[in-house]
């Protein structure tokens, strides 16, 4: 069909002609409602990123120090759990001032009672200490297993 086809036959059913397609041979286009059209587009694009926003893995940080009280523990690890349902990475820090630098193991003793109590976690990177501060990385235990497979698989594949 002709374009000035189209166009009166558009005029008579009080539509719009919208050009869908233009790269193709003959363009492709369809008689509707372009009010409609384009806003389904755009809700279609703002779903689509969205959903890649959802599926990125966003590190978040979580700082704790020596002398934390158990209710505060308690809500930062709650807090832990809710990022790592997101899919999020957490980044677990533990500040040193003072002499707090002599005691270095309490650090790995809180970090133990973080991974206790969020159960559903383990260490991408165990902590560390880097100056003064202990750093580690924690995620979800399925991630944890499908990167152990993938490097056992490696490591299988290698070896043949």
């Amino acid at each position: 069909m002709s374009k000035d086809d189209a166009l009166r036959l558009a005029e008579k059913q009080n539509t719009d002609l919208v050009l869908i397609n233009a790269s193709a041979k003959p363009a492709i286009a369809k008689l509707l409602n372009a009010n409609k059209y384009f806003y389904e587009q755009k809700r279609k694009e703002k779903e689509a990123a969205k959903k890649q926003r959802e599926s990125q893995i966003i590190v978040k940080e979580m700082q704790f120090r020596l002398g934390i009280d158990q209710h505060d523990f308690e809500t930062k690890c709650n807090n832990i759990k809710r990022f790592l349902e997101k899919n999020n990475k957490v980044k677990c820090v533990i500040r040193y001032k003072g002499r707090e630098n002599a005691n270095k193991q309490v650090g790995f003793e809180i970090m133990d009672r973080i991974v206790e109590f969020i159960e559903t976690c383990d260490w991408e990177t165990k902590p560390s200490i880097n100056g003064n501060r202990m750093i580690g990385v924690l995620m979800r235990k399925e991630w944890g297993n499908i990167i152990k497979a993938t490097r056992y698989l490696r490591v299988d594949y290698m070896s043949k």
